[in-house]
């Protein structure tokens, strides 16, 4: 009797094994839960980053060429669905996953393997230029804005030329070092850039006020998992929104915010980043990496930013207006970070600087986050419309970017307290008397 019990007992775990192996992909796929991975893939082969490293030579070559560059944006997205078209009757790409986004000028798709790719309408190059307020979007740029200098666009503003002096008067009145800050910048390669001279000059201010700041003009998403070794982390790179579709049986879509890098996709990289891409946690936009929110939350998932602040200048970080998304900043809080800044909507190029600018000035010299914030959005404005009007721009962009802040306001580098802005006006004051009588 007990032997036919067991014979039943074991005939019964066999059936459920087996019903298992069979609903389980369709039941992963269909849930919601399913976005992260429609496939029940478990590792990336070498066949199949060998066969993405064919799909991404494919799009740079389509991406990167001289004729892509002259094209409308109507021709690109008609060229960029024929190269899918033909990677797709080449078995490399999905052909159900093609998906397009034009109001995001993104093509998106999915790999044979399950990985997510898409093609960029709009180059980096023409990111720079949209947000300079040129390119295709009609904008005209603010009164004499192209001739400006970091030393002219970014002027010292009296409280911060007072610290900054005293400190120079007063070498030992703040430590040494008040915090570690980072520059991820990724906007471009540096080279003939627009761009990098800002930041190089904001880099070496900061340094002078204490703030030891490291520029990272080649962010990696290895970089990106260390960020945990600094108190201040600032993301400069461009930001999209990217939509793709998922799921086998019944087919969802979404749209998340996305971080772009410059560090393009090698076949023994895709290897190493075989899980996270499966995941979708890393997508490849014209066969470069891109990182997601769950990147984040997986790479800080024991809660290593501790206390770290982190300051993103990318667009769309939270997303659009009427469809605000928190992913990036839930992800990187539950990471452990104490603050976290980020825009919604694509943000004017200058704006965007200026309020890193005058926040990080302010933060260097002892105020809390929030304070510094607040200081920023009075100097600048509290959205990029209102300081694109009084830079005397004539057709602003249809939705105002503006700065939010999540976490801890009171976050702060190490200043001490008992330095006022008095003492710092006092020993600026006492400098000047100084270099006054060494003239007389």
């Amino acid at each position: 009797m007990k032997e036919q019990r067991h014979r039943i007992l074991c005939a019964v775990c066999a059936l459920a094994l087996v019903l298992t192996a069979v609903l389980a992909p369709a039941a992963w796929a269909a849930d919601g839960a399913g976005e992260v991975q429609d496939t029940a893939k478990p590792t990336l082969t070498t066949d199949d980053a060998a066969e993405m490293q064919q799909a991404d030579a494919a799009v740079t070559a389509l991406t990167g060429s001289n004729e892509y560059e002259q094209m409308s944006r109507e021709e690109r997205l008609t060229a960029a669905l024929a190269e899918l078209d033909e990677l797709t009757r080449k078995g490399l790409v999905r052909r159900d996953s093609i998906r397009t986004d034009e109001e995001n000028g993104i093509v998106s798709f999915t790999y044979r393997c399950g990985v997510l790719g898409g093609i960029l309408l709009t180059l980096p190059d023409e990111l720079d230029e949209m947000t300079f307020d040129a390119g295709d979007n009609g904008l005209r740029a603010p009164r004499d804005i192209a001739q400006r200098t970091p030393r002219t666009e970014m002027p010292l503003t009296d409280d911060v030329r007072q610290a900054a002096e005293a400190r120079q008067y007063r070498e030992n009145a703040l430590p040494e070092t008040i915090g570690r800050a980072a520059i991820y910048y990724a906007f471009d390669n540096t080279v003939n850039s627009s761009r990098f001279p800002y930041y190089s000059y904001m880099q070496g201010f900061w340094e002078g006020m204490g703030l030891r700041t490291t520029m990272n003009t080649r962010v990696t998403l290895s970089d990106l998992r260390r960020m945990n070794k600094y108190d201040l982390c600032i993301l400069s790179a461009h930001g999209a929104y990217y939509t793709y579709s998922y799921g086998t049986f019944r087919k969802h879509t979404r749209t998340e915010p996305i971080i772009l890098l410059t560090e393009a996709s090698t076949l023994y990289k895709d290897i190493i980043y075989g899980f996270d891409l499966l995941a979708h946690r890393i997508i490849k936009l014209n066969g470069l990496y891109c990182v997601t929110a769950d990147f984040f939350r997986n790479a800080y998932r024991a809660g290593q930013l501790s206390n770290t602040i982190i300051y993103s200048e990318t667009c769309e970080f939270l997303g659009v207006t009427n469809s605000v998304d928190e992913s990036m900043a839930e992800a990187l809080l539950a990471g452990g970070a104490r603050t976290v800044l980020g825009y919604v909507n694509n943000v004017y190029t200058v704006y965007s600087r200026s309020m890193l600018w005058d926040t990080v000035n302010h933060l260097a010299m002892g105020q809390t986050i929030g304070r510094a914030l607040a200081h920023a959005k009075d100097t600048y404005g509290e959205n990029d419309i209102i300081w694109y009007t009084e830079q005397g721009g004539r057709r602003p962009h249809a939705a105002a970017a503006y700065l939010v802040l999540y976490g801890d306001e009171s976050a702060r580098l190490n200043v001490p307290e008992n330095f006022s802005l008095e003492e710092r006006a006092e020993a600026a004051e006492d400098m000047l008397a100084d270099v006054l009588e060494s003239a007389a």
